[in-house]
């Protein structure tokens, strides 16, 4: 009968444990040594060894004539112990004997002395699956078992182990085995089982294991059935319901340019072929942390880095959710339009090497030259958004406009909307440091928790999204201050304004005006704060003038109903215009 490849090549010596070998010297040396203890813990992931180094040190301390703590395998006793009827190693699945009467009969079976062996050794697997109960039976033995027993128990969730238990046996933790053992492993076995295996292959398998040796194993037998001859990476693929990495950066540029329709026909075409969406996930994840890397790595300080950073933080936040989820598929549709949705993605091509050239790039320049008044003129405090001190004017910023941002496209309106605004918050900001308290800090900052419950709201859920996003920094009687890492960020929330302000409002009972600058805008002009209040200059409050977004909002529907009049004076009643 065939023997699947993780059964045969079973480690059978310490010598043959891959990637554990800490634990691997710390067990021989005990052997050696003669400091062998009465009870074991095992713990650490699926497939990492723990059964197979308990059977392997069960045995080797049994040996008669063991070479540095490991067994010879030509002794009495070890070839005893590799019989399959060895009365003296017991292995019990605590799965299916978690009772207490299954351990009040282990309880009255440990008295008996070994049959053949020096020790009789108890390996008690997926210990955590015990009951209470049977924790408390197999308690008072594990603590002072006879001297010819040993226990090794092994777990996979040692959180689920009474520490009444733990406190009584020696732990060791098992450890994910690398990627690069598990290729040379593999490796080895292809050369001995004459598989022929390209060695990209071997690596996708090492790594879509986790570090799981029998998951690796068992994943190359399963190829070497379905392809009997090379297998190449699009076996792979084919047989774990996996995509390339092409359609990897396909299915991000669509992300990034807000291309919803396309997205859902990708997903629907993948769940049509049978592809598993969440291997998909955890391979699109691993690709953007390695696009991250390659942007740190070049220095590649471009605005899609913050999207890529954003989105790979959400799968992996999610990513429990989706192994969990009864439909992987509407998940991941709803967790990307939710991105796609609250970011307000901008749609431009992305590509190893992101340029923006000088002559394509939108601007916006929020250069002002409004003076603060104060008590003392000589002594005024310079712009909030200047990146210089005893400067009397903004730092001129450049910034990629968003496409879809429909108010600061409408040229018409782009230059008052901009004069205005940096007016407006470089009065809030003045008169938000007048009274100033921590007080009002403390209290907004635990109210601002409150936000959480409306994140999935489908009409407010992109505002408390972004108030949940800024740093609170300030808050006075009137004001309060959040500060963004990004510029582009500041500019999308500042078109929000009045929509977040009324959001605080009626969700946290405050009625307070925003004012929403950068971080680095933020640090240099606290510190030309703490300089005034050394240097005693007081702040005067300031009247600011009305904002004009109802203005232009106005403006853009006075022009979509003119184009909806030219349209159907065109064409009749025969279209509809929405």
């Amino acid at each position: 009968m065939y023997q699947t490849l993780y059964r045969k090549y079973r480690p059978k010596k310490f010598g043959e444990i891959v990637g554990q070998d800490v634990i691997v010297q710390t067990l021989s040396n005990s052997i050696s040594n003669h400091k062998i203890s009465h009870a074991y813990l095992f713990v650490g992931p699926r497939g990492t060894g723990k059964t197979s180094t308990a059977k392997v040190f069960a045995r080797a301390v049994n040996c008669l004539e063991s070479v540095d703590g490991d067994l010879c395998g030509k002794c009495k006793n070890c070839q005893s112990s590799f019989d399959q009827d060895c009365l003296d190693i017991i292995e019990i699945d605590a799965a299916s004997n978690n009772g207490v009467d299954e351990i009040r009969n282990l309880r009255e079976k440990v008295n008996l002395v070994p049959s053949e062996l020096k020790y009789k050794v108890y390996i008690i697997d997926e210990v955590h699956m015990l009951t209470i109960s049977a924790f408390n039976a197999l308690l008072k033995t594990l603590e002072e078992p006879p001297e010819h027993v040993i226990f090794i128990l092994a777990t996979t969730d040692p959180q689920k182990v009474p520490e009444t238990i733990l406190s009584r046996c020696q732990c060791f933790n098992f450890s994910r085995i690398a990627n690069g053992n598990i290729v040379a492993y593999l490796t080895t076995v292809c050369q001995k089982e004459n598989i022929k295996c390209d060695i990209n292959v071997l690596e996708n398998i090492a790594l879509i294991s986790d570090g799981g040796m029998r998951d690796s194993l068992g994943m190359l037998d399963q190829l070497s059935a379905y392809q009997s001859d090379q297998i190449v990476l699009e076996d792979f693929l084919t047989l774990n319901g996996l995509i390339t990495n092409q359609d990897l950066e396909q299915f991000l540029v669509l992300i990034l340019e807000n291309n919803v329709t396309s997205i859902i026909d990708i997903l629907n075409n993948w769940n049509l072929k049978g592809k598993n969406l969440i291997q998909i996930m955890i391979q699109f994840l691993n690709y953007l942390k390695d696009r991250l890397i390659d942007c740190y790595l070049d220095q590649d300080n471009s605005a899609d880095l913050s999207l890529l950073q954003q989105l790979a933080n959400l799968i992996n936040e999610k990513m429990f959710d989706i192994k969990k989820c009864s439909n992987p598929k509407i998940y991941i549709e709803i967790m990307l339009l939710n991105f796609i949705y609250t970011h307000q993605i901008i749609s431009r091509e992305i590509i190893s090497n992101l340029q923006v050239t000088q002559k394509d790039e939108q601007v916006i320049d929020i250069s002002q030259n409004t003076e603060i008044k104060n008590k003392k003129e000589k002594g005024a405090p310079d712009d909030i958004l200047s990146n210089k001190k005893n400067e009397s004017r903004f730092s001129e910023e450049k910034i990629v406009r968003s496409s879809t941002d429909d108010l600061l496209l409408n040229s018409s309106s782009n230059d008052v909307f901009h004069s205005n605004i940096k007016e407006v918050i470089k009065i809030r900001m003045n008169n938000a440091f007048i009274s100033a308290k921590k007080e009002y800090l403390i209290h907004d900052k635990n109210a601002f928790h409150k936000l959480n419950d409306y994140t999935f709201d489908q009409e407010i859920g992109y505002l408390v999204c972004a108030l949940l996003d800024g740093n609170l920094r300030l808050s006075s009687e009137n004001y309060l201050v959040l500060s963004y890492e990004y510029d582009s960020v500041v500019m999308e929330n500042l078109a929000n304004l009045e929509e977040m302000e009324k959001v605080i409002d009626e969700l946290l009972q405050i009625k307070k005006k925003i004012v929403i600058i950068s971080n680095d805008h933020w640090n240099n002009y606290a510190k030309e704060y703490v300089e005034h209040i050394k240097n005693k200059i007081d702040y005067e409050y300031i009247e600011e003038p009305k904002l004009l977004f109802e203005n232009i909002k106005n403006e853009k529907k006075v022009e979509n109903n003119e184009d909806k009049d030219s349209a159907s004076s065109i064409f009749g009643d025969i279209v509809e215009v929405c």
